[in-house]
C-alpha cells in the first residue's frame, strides 16, 4: 500500500450507536457517536498498522495489502449511495469519511 493513501471508511448509525469500517483494511469499531467511531477506528487503524510494520515483508505485504471482501465494499457502497439518494445527507445515520493511512 502506498504510504500517502487515504484509507476508504464507513460509518452506520444504529440503536446501539455507531459502527464503523475502515475498508482498506477491513478493520471495524463500534462507538457511542459518529466522532468516537472515527476515533476509534483511526486509533486501530495505526496500532494495525505499526504492528504490520513490525513483520517480515512478505507478512507487510500481506497485512498492508488486506482489503473487506468485494461483497462487503459494494453493499457499503450501494448503502450509502441509497441512503444519500433518499434521505439526504443526514450524518446522524450514515456516513463515509475518509483516514489517512498512518504508516
Amino acid at each position: 500500500m502506498d504510504r500517502n493513501n487515504t484509507l476508504l471508511c464507513f460509518a452506520h448509525g444504529t440503536s446501539q450507536g455507531w459502527e464503523a469500517i475502515c475498508v482498506d483494511f477491513d478493520i471495524s469499531v463500534q462507538g457511542d457517536s459518529l466522532q468516537h467511531a472515527q476515533k476509534l477506528l483511526g486509533e486501530s487503524i495505526a496500532l494495525y498498522v505499526e504492528c504490520a510494520l513490525e513483520e517480515d515483508e512478505a507478512t507487510q505485504r500481506k497485512l498492508l495489502n488486506r482489503r473487506a471482501p468485494f461483497f462487503t465494499r459494494l453493499t457499503l457502497t450501494f448503502k450509502l449511495l441509497a441512503f444519500n439518494i433518499f434521505h439526504g445527507r443526514r450524518q446522524e445515520a450514515q456516513a463515509s469519511f475518509p483516514l489517512l493511512c498512518p504508516a
